[in-house]
């Protein structure tokens, strides 16, 4: 079996287990790190098969909504809306992946970007404790704005590690190590 393919497995079984669901619902570091994972484990998985270059399109749709502040904190709150996260960021994932390869490098790069720049902005606002991502502004959500420092850093570490690794992966294909 492929690395990938194991890496895959192992991030959707860390994502998708009782203790990680309980737990999403108290730990707002936890909830985030399973989108995460999520989305990352079904991108690995579907990853070299050839989809249409236009299903990047509802992947990205799929991840935006869920971190739309009251879309977040519906999937945070209630076990309805967590299942039907996770199932979309998971679809997200297999989306992206598998079209991963019908897409042009630039575009592939613009997406990359696109995505660290968006992640480093909601990383910024859940440091800085911006209220619409806790119980301050939705009260029926659980994560209070001293939990998003955590995530928020949580996020920016993830992060790193993904742009570490592609960075890695790309300088690996240029230079055929």
């Amino acid at each position: 079996m492929k690395p990938r393919i194991i890496a895959g497995i192992l991030l959707l079984v860390f994502a998708l287990n009782p203790i990680t669901e309980l737990e999403e619902f108290r730990f707002e570091p936890l909830f985030m790190a399973s989108h995460y994972a999520l989305f990352i484990g079904g991108f690995l998985l579907s990853m070299g098969r050839k989809y249409s270059p236009l299903l990047v399109l509802p992947a990205v749709f799929l991840v935006v909504l869920w971190h739309v502040p009251f879309f977040y904190a519906l999937a945070g709150t209630f076990s309805t809306y967590r299942i039907i996260n996770d199932l979309s960021l998971l679809l997200a994932g297999v989306l992206a992946g598998g079209s991963s390869n019908s897409l042009s490098f630039p575009m592939k790069l613009l997406l990359f970007v696109g995505w660290m720049g968006a992640d480093s902005v909601l990383s910024v606002i859940l440091i800085v404790g911006w209220p619409p991502y806790s119980n301050q502004v939705y009260s029926f959500s659980p994560y209070s704005v001293g939990q998003e420092v955590v995530t928020g850093l949580t996020m920016f570490g993830i992060m790193t590690t993904i742009f570490v690794v592609v960075l890695f992966r790309l300088l690996r294909s240029v230079f055929n190590i």
